[in-house]
């Protein structure tokens, strides 16, 4: 990750060992160990901290000092000459994120362990990133939310919402109570959350059916929520989207959150409480958005997905636009990388995050959080290049440095094999689908060029296949097999199968699993002149 600052002083500090041992000093909390904040002590098997009574010589004091001034889970670093840690912070994400910078910088050798004389500065470009679960489709299982949790929290992320349009009980049947075995998962998900340092929202969709002029679904609302608030869910989302409104709909939508936001006034001490409009995804001023945005208590955040549901960009200026409108603060919904639209179930989308700006981060954002596939496994690429927006905007070079994000999903050796893999998995709903120097060989029509491509991608996806990336694996088998099969249709067009090839492509088009790039298929239907049927 890059740092907003770096400072280097002097030579390493050597040790002739292979652990590091360091005496725990807390002006975080008074009375406090290193375990009270989760994921330090277990971080790094070569570190043991001490409590502060220790008589033990140690090779190091760490100090967690508590500094209000310090934004979005920022943090001070500062290791010393004289063997000090200091790591500064406003909450305990940050100190988790300050020990994790100090480990990562420690250089280790068979010969001993180096600790550099640094301080580093950082605070985190957004205050709230992460995931909401809001695609249509197949609902993940707990073991995927679990590892989203972990995924996140490992990541410099913090939110993971939960909002699965085909979860019963988040949507068609609001009404309902949650029976005891989903109770039991979301304490799970609450536990998880906490081990990671993340937020976790629960997020309902009562706007199919409400009845605005019924008390009895105003009580309805408040006992779900009540349910949920007892067992320890303090964040809560309202979704207004994907439904049929009405003449005066923007007072009625801001009249219901208001209520719940005066219910969960009188149930909790803190909480949080986000919104999502019917009009979610444009930039321009509405009758709509004027009643909803000058009725709406202040407090309330409010959702909004860009200038369109999938946005091919978010700028700026259109930022600010919906800001002017709306006057409160802004959690983007970014539908990136779902693939719940349309015809996209065919394809996986393995690409950067990019097409968003960096300033989008300066003022009244509260935070992004990316909406991705009902394949989780696959969904870690791109979220994992969200988090480098996520924790510095303006370093931040999404397709150049799609390697490292790729790195924190799959093991280094086949780093590169599944780089080559994701050109032909790019989202077409950002940016182009295919890469330049593809683009270039398909309107040349380069038989020979197209062939070597060929012969990378399948040596790719081979050794993709020898890895032990098993849940990676059974997540994409579908589409290598497509490729596969696309590569047994080249061969046959090489071997001059004319008539069976273009019976063959006939079938392709209707093939559950294809890539965006579908260079196979193009070059042969320009070729064989094959029209559209």
């Amino acid at each position: 990750m890059n740092y907003n600052e770096i400072y280097t002083e002097g030579d390493y500090i050597y040790f002739d060992k292979n652990k590091l041992t360091l005496k725990f000093i807390s002006k975080y909390y008074r009375f406090s160990s290193p375990s009270d904040i989760k994921g330090i002590v277990s971080y790094d098997k070569d570190i043991n901290i001490l409590l502060s009574d220790t008589e033990e010589i140690t090779d190091f004091n760490i100090e967690f000092s508590y500094n209000r001034n310090i934004k979005n889970s920022g943090f001070r670093l500062k290791v010393n000459p004289s063997k000090e840690v200091i790591i500064q912070a406003s909450d305990e994400r940050g100190i988790k994120n300050g020990y994790i910078a100090f480990v990562n910088e420690i250089k280790k050798t068979n010969n001993g362990i180096y600790v550099p004389n640094i301080e580093l500065n950082h605070e985190p470009s957004l205050k709230l990133s992460g995931v909401i679960e809001g695609f249509y489709g197949k609902p993940w299982t707990l073991d995927e939310r679990l590892d989203c949790i972990k995924f996140i929290g490992q990541n410099y992320m913090n939110t993971y919402m939960y909002a699965p349009k085909n979860d019963i009980y988040h949507r068609d049947r609001w009404r309902d109570l949650y029976p005891d075995n989903k109770i039991l998962e979301f304490k799970k998900i609450l536990r998880e959350s906490d081990n990671y340092h993340v937020d976790f929202y629960y997020m309902i969709a009562p706007g199919k059916d409400f009845n605005f002029n019924m008390k009895n679904d105003y009580i309805a609302l408040k006992s779900k929520l009540k349910q949920l608030i007892d067992i320890g869910i303090n964040k809560f989302g309202i979704l207004l989207d994907d439904i049929d409104y009405f003449k005066g709909a923007g007072c009625k939508h801001a009249g219901l959150v208001n209520d719940v936001y005066n219910f969960l006034k009188i149930n909790l001490e803190e909480f949080t409480l986000a919104m999502c409009p019917t009009e979610y995804d444009i930039d321009y001023d509405t009758p709509y958005l004027k009643s909803l945005g000058e009725n709406l208590l202040p407090d309330v955040k409010i959702f909004w997905t860009g200038n369109e549901t999938l946005s091919h960009r978010i700028t700026k200026e259109s930022f600010n636009r919906i800001y002017s409108i709306l006057n409160h603060e802004i959690i983007i919904w970014d539908n990136v990388p779902v693939n719940d639209f349309e015809s996209d179930k065919e394809l996986l989308f393995i690409a950067p995050y990019e097409n968003r700006s960096p300033y989008l981060c300066e003022n009244h954002l509260e935070g992004i959080v990316l909406n991705p596939m009902d394949i989780w496994e696959v969904s870690k690429f791109t979220l994992a290049s969200f988090s480098q927006y996520a924790f510095n905007a303006n370093s931040f070079r999404g397709r150049d440095d799609f390697k490292k994000a790729i790195l924190l999903v799959v093991s280094e050796d086949i780093v590169e094999d599944m780089y080559i893999f994701s050109q032909y998995f790019r989202n077409s709903r950002v940016s182009n689908s295919l890469p330049f120097y593809l683009i270039d060989m398909l309107n040349k029509v380069d038989i020979e060029g197209i062939d070597k491509e060929l012969d990378r991608l399948f040596n790719a996806i081979q050794n993709i296949k020898n890895s032990n990336q098993k849940n990676l694996l059974e997540s994409i088998m579908p589409w290598i097999l497509q490729i596969e099969e696309e590569k047994i249709l080249w061969q046959n067009f090489k071997d001059g199968y004319v008539d069976d090839v273009k019976n063959k492509i006939k079938l392709f088009n209707k093939s559950k699993h294809k890539t965006s790039a579908n260079i196979v298929v193009k070059t042969l239907k320009n070729i064989l002149d094959i029209k559209e049927t």
